[in-house]
């Protein structure tokens, strides 16, 4: 077996679960987060070659997730389709109707590509605005942009979750990081 190999081995058994949970939060279907992973790591693999090291390999695998997801959208926006997002309605109290992972789950879905990478990226893997543009090829300011929007719209449509707008719009290093149980198949 080549490094490679061994290094998609090891991703796929010690850091599996992890990146299928990555994925279905960014897509919010068990179909569509399999999707998701499994074209990250052709992208990751393809060659026959790859990242060395299973941090890395790790990485790679996540942006590809992350410019896969954006990318899908963004081919998908060409086409004309109906918007079902219904940001303007104020749903009841999420905590009495679901626990408060699948409303959490379900408000972050409802933001378009860019805003629910922000987010996720944010609130789920820590990363400072700053950190979020620099991986996404973007300036702080439109990531702040689309963190205070996305938050904005979270809470004007699902309700307070306790992430603080002022966090986005600073961007500053301390921020709630979100953990989820149960997300994996």
């Amino acid at each position: 077996m080549s490094g490679w190999s061994d290094t998609l081995d090891a991703l796929v058994r010690e850091r599996g679960r992890t990146l299928y949970g990555y994925a279905f939060v960014l897509t919010g279907s068990r179909e569509a987060a399999d999707d998701l992973l499994q074209d990250a790591l052709v992208r990751a693999f393809k060659r026959g070659r790859g990242p060395e090291s299973l941090d890395a390999a790790h990485a790679y695998v996540k942006r590809a997730m992350q410019t896969a997801l954006i990318d899908s959208h963004r081919r998908a926006s060409v086409r004309p389709q109906r918007d079902r997002r219904e940001a303007d309605r104020v749903a009841p109290d999420p905590t009495g109707a679901s626990s408060t992972r699948d409303a959490l789950l379900q408000a972050v879905h409802s933001l378009p590509p860019r805003e629910r990478t922000c987010v996720v990226m944010r609130y789920f893997d820590g990363l400072s605005s700053t950190a979020i543009a620099s991986e996404l090829g973007l300036s702080s300011g439109t990531v702040r942009g689309y963190l205070s929007t996305a938050l904005a719209t979270l809470q004007r449509t699902y309700g307070d979750f306790g992430l603080d707008p002022a966090d986005a719009i600073e961007g500053g290093d301390e921020h709630v990081v979100i953990l989820t149980k149960g997300a994996g198949r």
